[in-house]
């Protein structure tokens, strides 16, 4: 057997370095691996550069993106990445993979499966799982909206129902783990106890993710607000709950710093809550920035009140708490200028676009492919109950149809005829499924842990089939294995993910979630 693999698709694994005696899964088949942003001109030389060879190892589907063909990808006891190469370089494990009592061995099916990272979903509200697919009728804000008539009720009754927290919270772990959703940044709710529950739940059930306790302390309802110590000591209890669980101990689950968004949080609670980051630099740091027109005319006006500063947008007000950082993801950026893209990439802060949700509320689309092509980092959120799917599939396929309506809408504001110049906005899957992978922990800075698979990696990863009944139908005598990729990103749902691992335990359940019920 060859020491290594010379395969130039990838690094070359060393067989010299793999414990065979501790391996806990071997999978073989085809892998879809990520190099890095498809805009990035580094990126797109090294696609450049190897789009024309032909290689039997592996097929290129663009910038950044290839289909590893026939690989043996192994993971050992601890789940991590220990293995990845072609199966003919890969007898060792092979044996191993047969001999060993306590390793299982997949066979991917060759025309019709694709080991994939897992999916990173950076902006879903938990609590708002329980009215998922009701509730697109309102406006976000004022009176009647959209948070006074569903979101705020929703999420209050946790507080003294805690048997329900658990179920809600059961149901959206395990519904966007069936999804491939192997990591979560999850807004919980105003209260601590609720989301104490979600964070045993998600370890639990063995979901990555990130947890954070929504701050309020103005224009919330009356039943549903908290003073400016609540607000912060909760969030440190949350934190302290988080660092500190028993299960938690090599971590699958990190805090968040989580102001709901600029109208709900007084200047003195971001500023507390900056001073918080400050002393965690390690933890993460959520909101909502620039989302719908109404919200950047009410923090305006706002700032305006606080400060008596006029015309200050969302991004300058965050910057100024220090709560735009290199572990800060904000959701939506719709209404982003230029100034404020280059404030977000300078501090290295994320953006989530939750393009589902956006098309109900924002009032525009947020210009994803002309961000990436900024060099500012871009990930994908389901943005679940506001938007209408908790599949990051969905929200893959809707980014590439917010692309093309802000294609439109570009082409019809310069009153200029149609043509098949698609360089200005335009995003198909491929770019999309950086964006779920990738993309997303990138923008979390865990690209070196998860959103690829390569060794050294946490194995969280899901296997994408088009065996059995689906939307999806492959006519094997002319649809390629690009094609059929492509199929299963389109078209693809739950059924079409056969197998979840998260940290190389596989946690999708062999059962559908239809209700609550307790």
């Amino acid at each position: 057997m060859a020491a290594e693999s010379k395969s130039p698709c990838h690094h070359p694994s060393n067989i010299e370095n793999v414990d065979l005696q501790n391996l806990r899964w071997v999978l073989q088949g085809n892998v879809a691996v990520l190099t890095g942003n498809p805009f990035d001109p580094v990126v797109q030389d090294q696609y450049d550069k190897v789009a024309s060879v032909v290689d039997e190892d592996c097929i290129w589907l663009g910038p950044g993106l290839q289909l590893l063909l026939d690989h043996v990808l192994a993971v050992s006891q601890e789940g991590k990445i220990v293995w990845l190469a072609p199966a003919r370089d890969s007898q060792s494990v092979l044996q191993s993979a047969q001999q060993l009592q306590n390793c299982h061995f997949i066979r991917l099916e060759s025309t019709l499966e694709f080991l994939c990272p897992g999916m990173i979903d950076l902006h879903i509200h938990a609590p708002q799982f329980s009215y998922t697919g009701t509730a697109t009728d309102l406006p976000l804000t004022g009176p009647d909206g959209w948070l006074e008539t569903y979101t705020f009720p929703a999420e209050r009754r946790l507080k003294n129902n805690l048997p329900l927290a658990r179920r809600v919270y059961q149901c959206v772990v395990q519904t966007t783990l069936e999804n491939g959703t192997t990591t979560a940044v999850y807004f919980g709710t105003l209260h601590l106890k609720p989301n104490q529950i979600l964070v045993d739940v998600c370890l639990e059930y063995g979901q990555r993710a990130l947890v954070g306790k929504v701050c309020m302390d103005r224009n919330a309802p009356h039943d549903y607000v908290q003073t400016l110590e609540e607000n912060i000591e909760e969030t440190r209890e949350l934190i302290h709950y988080i660092e500190h669980h028993p299960q938690n101990s090599n971590p699958l689950v990190l805090p968040l710093i989580t102001p709901r968004f600029i109208p709900t949080c007084s200047p003195e609670l971001l500023t507390a809550l900056g001073d918080i980051a400050a002393e965690h630099p390690n933890c993460h740091i959520t909101s909502h920035i620039s989302e719908s027109i109404d919200e950047v005319a009410w923090s305006k006006h706002l700032d305006e009140q606080d400060h008596g500063i006029m015309d200050r947008t969302d991004a300058a007000m965050f910057h100024s708490h220090k709560l735009l950082t290199d572990r800060c993801i904000m959701a939506h950026g719709v209404h982003l200028s230029d100034a404020d893209a280059d404030i977000l990439m300078e501090q290295g802060t994320a953006v989530a676009h939750c393009p589902l949700s956006n098309f109900f509320f924002a009032g525009g689309v947020f210009p994803c492919r002309r961000m990436m092509q900024r060099g500012n980092k871009v990930g994908l959120g389901t943005d679940v109950a506001g938007g209408y799917s908790p599949s990051m599939l969905q929200a893959a396929r809707t980014t590439v149809v917010a692309s093309q309506s802000l294609q439109a809408m570009h082409t019809q504001m310069e009153q200029q005829p149609t043509t098949n110049d698609t360089t200005e906005s335009i995003l198909d899957y491929r770019h999309a499924f950086y964006l779920a992978t990738l993309g997303g922990a990138e923008a979390l800075g865990l690209q070196h842990q998860i959103g690829n698979l390569q060794v050294g990696m946490s194995f969280d990863a899901f296997i994408l089939s088009a065996k059995g009944k689906s939307n999806i139908t492959v006519f094997p005598d002319f649809d390629s294995l690009a094609d059929v990729f492509q199929k299963l990103l389109v078209l693809g749902d739950d059924r079409n993910i056969s197998h979840v691992f998260v940290k190389g335990r596989e946690v999708k359940r062999q059962f559908q979630v239809t209700s609550c019920s307790p």
